[in-house]
């Protein structure tokens, strides 16, 4: 009994390899320290071993336009494709994460709360200082930088004409302060609104901004065609995870 329940795994397994070994893992981080790792936050020797690991296993890293063309022309990208996001705009992003990427020459997208450039992450105490114009200026070209919101809120306790209002502050801001960025949107806490009117009101918004993809949380990765350009998921990588459970995550993202 025992040979056929292995059977049934390895098969399951396999299967479920083949079903996404041309799927899109999405990796989503915050902050890179130098030494501390937690829920937010990898070190600086953690981020280089998960990125060697992406090279090891001949990953390769996309823009956001790749991904666009990708999903409008509803085409698969090329096997091990894997898009590099990070959230908030930290300044450790600029001197910590950036060094790394360029190192190894790869880029990633930087989505931006536009209300708090410059300042701190007023959400969650203020405990670590943003990017300013100029340093966002410095991550180009490595990192693309787009949208999310402009003032950080959680679209899932919104309504329509709230998320309208937000949507047009977040893009006006980069127009204003002209810093170049691709019409891509990062739920902040991955929240969207639960009522179906609200979310289809909310959907409807994204389209009439320009905004051509957006990225929830969900912890799987995207099958190619993909079915909402607005509900794409991204892995969360955590300071806490072990370099075998974040390549659990690059292979196969959340498994039930």
């Amino acid at each position: 009994m025992m040979w056929l329940l292995a059977s049934l795994v390895a098969i399951g397994l396999v299967w479920y390899f083949f079903r996404t070994s041309n799927a899109l893992p999405v990796l989503m981080f915050h902050k890179v320290d130098t030494e501390r790792q937690d829920a937010l936050t990898v070190s600086v020797s953690q981020f280089e071993q998960q990125l060697q690991w992406l090279r090891a296993h001949r990953y390769h890293t996309i823009t956001i336009e790749h991904l666009i063309k990708a999903v409008e022309e509803q085409k698969p990208l090329p096997a091990r494709s894997v898009l590099i996001t990070f959230d908030d705009a930290y300044v450790n992003n600029l001197t910590h994460a950036l060094p790394v990427l360029q190192a190894l020459g790869m880029n990633a997208v930087l989505f931006v709360p536009t209300a708090f450039i410059g300042q701190c992450n007023q959400w969650d105490g203020c405990t670590e200082p943003l990017m300013t114009v100029e340093q966002l200026r410095q991550v180009l070209p490595t990192f693309e930088l787009a949208l999310h919101s402009h003032q950080h809120l959680n679209y899932k306790h919104l309504n329509t004409i709230e998320i309208q209002t937000d949507l047009a502050r977040n893009t006006a801001a980069f127009d204003a302060l002209e810093l170049p960025y691709v019409r891509a949107f990062a739920y902040p806490y991955g929240g969207r609104p639960k009522d179906a009117t609200i979310n289809q009101g909310m959907k409807t918004a994204l389209n009439k901004s320009g905004i051509r993809l957006a990225f929830r949380i969900g912890n799987r990765l995207n099958r190619f065609p993909v079915n909402d350009r607005f509900e794409l998921q991204r892995l969360d990588i955590r300071g806490t995870d072990s370099i075998a459970r974040f390549a659990r995550k690059v292979r196969f993202g959340k498994l039930f």
